[in-house]
């Protein structure tokens, strides 16, 4: 995948660091990492784009800024969609499936959630949630069969989930959870009607 661009003007600030410069995977040429990632929100849809972009910043591999000096020269028929994808980007996804999930909250107009909420009582313990819409009291958990292990291991954390959130339900400010799957992901329709119906407002 290669977006052409107009390279000419200022050098950007970060050219000749890894990330900006060309290398070889498998004995193949390819692009820098920032080139490939800006070529990707450039040319695909946002749920493509955004776990890809979710993964390099949690990772550190990139910076926003890097990002950002990259696109300055992509081609203007490939800035706006880039644009959008690469604004959406996060360093706080835990995971492919949350990057998806803001996604589409994007596109159904929810307000901006809060990611990586933190829910702790002095002395007690602690829950981490994925998003926490805080105006209407909604937690949303997104997951994912590789957390819950396999055999034996299932049912245990099964058990350690319910508690944890049963533990994020015992805060009053926390009207309800929603829980999704990555099945669940894959269905806009799904996740408009679980908001709807836990009172999250939509565009």
């Amino acid at each position: 995948m290669h977006v052409e661009a107009d390279r000419t003007g200022p050098v950007p600030r970060y050219t000749g660091s890894p990330p900006t410069t060309p290398t070889e995977f498998c004995g193949a040429h390819v692009t820098a990492l920032v080139r490939t990632l800006v070529d990707v929100a450039a040319t695909e849809p946002a749920f493509v784009s955004v776990p890809m972009l979710d993964a390099a910043l949690a990772a550190r591999q990139v910076f926003p800024e890097m990002l950002l000096d990259e696109l300055a020269a992509a081609p203007p028929n490939a800035v706006h969609r880039a644009r959008v994808a690469i604004e959406m980007a996060s360093s706080l996804s835990d995971s492919p499936a949350e990057s998806i999930a803001r996604v589409r909250f994007r596109q159904l107009g929810t307000p901006e959630p809060v990611q990586q909420h933190v829910f702790a009582r002095l002395g007690v313990r602690r829950a981490v949630v994925d998003f926490w819409f805080p105006a209407q009291g909604v937690v949303v958990e997104v997951d994912g069969r590789a957390k819950y292990g396999n055999g034996a291991a299932v049912a245990e954390a099964h058990w350690d989930e319910k508690r944890r959130e049963d533990f994020v339900r015992s805060f009053p400010e926390v009207r309800t959870v929603i829980r999704f799957s990555w099945a669940d992901l894959m269905d806009p329709e799904v996740i408009r009607v679980a908001l709807i119906r836990a009172g999250v407002p939509l565009r």
